[in-house]
């Protein structure tokens, strides 16, 4: 209700302010109504019919959902705009019968924007229908109730001329999984309720817009913070959720007396990011550019000690109409080495400090960073819940995975996409796997969208996996779906 409230305050805002700033907005409203169905055999839905979809899918085979949505979107030619979005959702075989997917307000000031609800984002720069997603975030869990402000869209900087544009956001919002920890758990395993959100980013973008070539910087943290920690019902770590905390989470410091001793001897919360590097070219009939993403969960991570971890692509995509190949990506994940073996925090004992043993997307008390058995950020770091014992947290967090995704048209009518990873596990540094695990997973999708039947689209996808990373499934994916605008 709370989530419900924000959206109907935030709407009613846009409509009070918006003569204020000019001529009114129109109404532009769009509708989509989605069916589809997933029918195969294995222990889990195959991997790419699964992750990078929001969340959407179950890891349950023989799945399928109804979903339903209205969204206004934000007018960039104007000086003020607002939009908003509601998406609900009704599956089958999955852990939740019914839920709301998105519900979110935008409002939009010239460069300045501010978003409040639930939105599905994701990864910052990345080709979101070919890359195996960004390391911060990737648009493969449920999305987050937030409130986000900032700068969404690169904006020329003043003074230079058009050579420099810049873009970044901060946002604080509340998990939304307490149940689901609850319900999944296994014995003797922790789970945390009230866990609240933290993010920041910023990106910088050399050379002017109508040149070919152009470079990107950029740096993206996220923080779990405060919630009460339990095992076995019984309270293990009751962090502090006063408003100190956010400042602590959003600088970061160390925390005060009266949060947990994980949090004073290292930083409150629980912290992970990456750099952002590409280099790319604008031409007349095609774009591309080749870009690292180097993650960090800690001081060592940010000063490169786990040397050549992250994220190596190299993107292409055609400018042309209906294309035969219309967009290719291919990618390497690398998250060996994680500064080293191990970690110690220094004490009076042994007054030494090792920043190592990394254990990307984990942490000591919180299950790390997955929202609802999903992994937040890249998929190929395993999710969670493909453990199948009710552990909440991360076995599978040093990989090695090669990636390639392709897209583009058979006709005019007919569109296709199709992606295949290859990766291995070696567990994480604190319990590695006693020998490594090895997995494929391929996805080939074929949409039809008729031109005698305006917004309508048909969809026929088949996937699979095997190895032993997660299992050898199957299976066949027939959707449907009608779009068209109302207003």
């Amino acid at each position: 209700m709370t989530l419900f409230r924000s959206f109907l305050l935030a709407l009613l805002l846009a409509f009070v302010f918006q003569p204020v700033c000019g001529q009114a907005q129109k109404i532009k409203l769009d509708y989509s109504v989605e069916a589809n169905i997933i029918a195969g055999d294995g222990e889990y839905t195959p991997f790419y019919l699964m992750n990078n979809r929001g969340g959407t899918v179950s890891f349950t085979p023989n799945t399928g959902y109804l979903r339903a949505a209205v969204i206004q979107d934000i007018d960039t030619t104007r000086r003020f705009s607002y939009g908003f979005g509601l998406d609900a959702m009704i599956s089958y075989n999955d852990d939740i019968p019914g839920y709301v997917q998105q519900a979110y307000v935008e409002l939009r000031f010239l460069a300045l924007g501010l978003m409040v609800g639930s939105k599905e984002e994701y990864s910052l720069l990345w080709d979101k229908a070919l890359s195996s997603g960004g390391w911060v975030w990737s648009g493969n869990s449920r999305p987050i109730p937030q409130v986000r402000a900032g700068i969404p869209e690169f904006v020329n900087v003043p003074w230079t001329h058009g050579t420099v544009q810049i873009k970044g956001e901060i946002a604080y919002g509340r998990f939304v999984d307490d149940k689901y920890q609850y319900r999944t758990r296994g014995i003797s395993q922790n789970y945390t309720r009230g866990l609240l959100y933290h993010r920041k980013n910023l990106m910088l973008r050399f050379g002017k817009t109508s040149k070919k070539f152009y470079g990107i910087v950029g740096i993206d943290m996220a923080a779990q913070f405060g919630g009460k920690t339990y095992r076995n019902n019984t309270l293990v770590c009751d962090f502090p959720n006063n408003i100190m905390q956010y400042f602590k989470v959003f600088v970061p410091l160390a925390g005060g007396e009266d949060s947990p001793g994980i949090d004073q001897v290292n930083v409150t919360g629980n912290h992970l990011g990456s750099y952002l590097f590409a280099v790319g070219t604008r031409q007349k009939s095609w774009e591309g550019r080749i870009y690292h993403e180097h993650p960090f969960d800690d001081h060592s991570g940010m000063i490169f000690r786990n040397k050549f971890d992250g994220l190596w692509g190299i993107e292409y995509r055609s400018k042309e109409a209906y294309p035969v190949v219309g967009g290719v990506v291919v990618e390497f994940l690398e998250t060996r080495d994680q500064s080293g073996p191990f970690l110690w925090d220094q004490n009076q004992q042994i007054p030494i400090q090792v920043s190592a043993g990394d254990w990307y997307y984990g942490h000591a008390v919180y299950n790390g960073w997955v929202h609802r058995g999903h992994t937040i950020g890249n998929p190929l770091v395993l999710s969670p819940g493909y453990n199948g014992d009710g552990y909440l947290g991360f076995k599978s967090s040093r990989v090695e995975a090669l990636h390639v995704g392709i897209d583009g048209y058979i006709t005019r009518e007919f569109d296709y996409r199709f992606l295949a990873s290859l990766q291995r596990g070696w567990g994480n540094p604190y319990v590695p796997y006693i020998q490594v695990e090895k997995g494929f997973s391929g996805l080939l999708e074929v949409h039809y969208a008729p031109k005698a039947l305006q917004g309508w689209r048909f969809g026929l996808s088949v996937a699979a996996d095997a190895g032993t990373l997660v299992g050898n499934n199957w299976a066949v994916q027939m959707g449907v779906r009608k779009s068209g605008r109302l207003f």
